[in-house]
């Protein structure tokens, strides 16, 4: 592996069983929520897994931070695979490894104090620290995060701060330990527009200061496209783009990543001859197609397409596209 690639992901895969029906007369289904998944993330950049919900990109976060058992794959971090690693060995490594949940009154314990909720991660992995120095770190990190004096934020309790507050102390928890690796899941989704650009500026503060290494995960392509250096698009389990930001954004060569963008509004002044593409129908994952799995909901579709998976392919310069149609369809946009 690269001494630049900090996180390399290969042919990841995660297949639930679901049961429906009456007991005696149970229907088996397999649902593949994340099917073949690769990628690198270098160290300093940020990647980000867009999509719609349902498309897996959650799932392949959590089985990246070793929260969720994979059924088959790799993942290296840092020259080490974690999935031959045992429990001992994985919960050294997670002192480097840190996530930020979507849902900031979800992730934080409401009988926990701010103090007791930042002094945890620093007595699981710093336990030799004297408490002084410990208090020290915590009132470092609260202040880091905006939420100044330390002292009028340290003792209260989640249900006493706001939703961007709350949020905050969950970005504080994550980067206490100074880790080289965040994966960030919709952490702005749950808050209000007015305080979702500042917590988005300080995670992009963070990054900066501490050079870290993103994975970021969101359904919003304008999000995307602020925070991240490289996109890549999902969809039913699979990565069908993947590239730079601004080359997804301006050159989308898959008819579901055209669609994503079509839709965003915000994007209007980057995008020439834009299609306006509004998809029918929702993602399946209990589908694992013989051929794309977009086919059903794609305007542009051709016989090949229900009978032979498209591989990624390099149309560009570090810009990938899972599509038999791509050339034709690239052709058509700069026309």
């Amino acid at each position: 592996m690269s001494n630049s690639v900090l996180l390399k992901v290969n042919d990841l895969k995660k297949t639930f069983v679901k049961k429906t029906g009456p007991f005696l007369k149970r229907k088996i289904t397999n649902v593949y929520a994340v099917n073949n998944v690769s990628f690198k993330i270098h160290k300093g950049e940020t990647l980000g897994i867009i999509g719609e919900s349902g498309c897996g990109k959650t799932t392949t976060a959590r089985m990246v931070m070793r929260l969720m058992q994979e059924t088959s794959g790799e993942i290296w971090f840092d020259g080490r695979n974690l999935c031959t690693l045992k429990e001992a060995e994985t919960n050294r490594i997670r002192s480097k490894m840190q996530m930020i949940f979507q849902d900031p009154y979800d992730t934080l314990n409401p009988g926990m104090r701010t103090l007791d909720i930042l002094m945890e991660p620093i007595n699981a992995h710093e336990k030799a620290l004297p408490y002084s120095k410990k208090l020290e770190i915590v009132k470092e990190a609260i202040e880091s995060i905006g939420l100044v004096p330390a002292d009028d934020y340290m003792y209260r309790y989640p249900h006493q701060l706001s939703g961007g507050q709350r949020q905050r102390i969950a970005i504080a928890r994550a980067i206490i330990l100074k880790p080289s690796f965040i994966a960030a899941d919709e952490p702005t989704s749950m808050l209000d527009v007015s305080v979702r650009a500042g917590i988005l500026n300080l995670l992009l503060e963070f990054k900066k200061k501490m050079g870290l290494t993103m994975m970021f995960i969101t359904h919003d392509l304008t999000t995307a496209s602020y925070m991240c250096d490289r996109i890549a698009v999902m969809y039913q389990g699979r990565i069908v783009e993947i590239g730079p930001t601004k080359k997804i954004i301006q050159r989308p060569s898959h008819p579901y990543t055209k669609s994503l963008v079509s839709v965003v509004k915000d994007l209007n002044n980057f995008i020439e001859n834009r299609e306006k593409l509004i998809l029918d129908g929702e993602v399946d994952a209990t589908k694992n197609n013989v051929g794309c799995p977009f086919v059903s909901r794609c305007p542009h579709q051709e016989s090949v397409c229900h009978t032979k998976y498209p591989e990624l392919e390099l149309v560009d310069s570090g810009h990938s596209v899972s599509c038999h149609c791509h050339s034709e369809l690239l052709e058509k946009h700069h026309k």
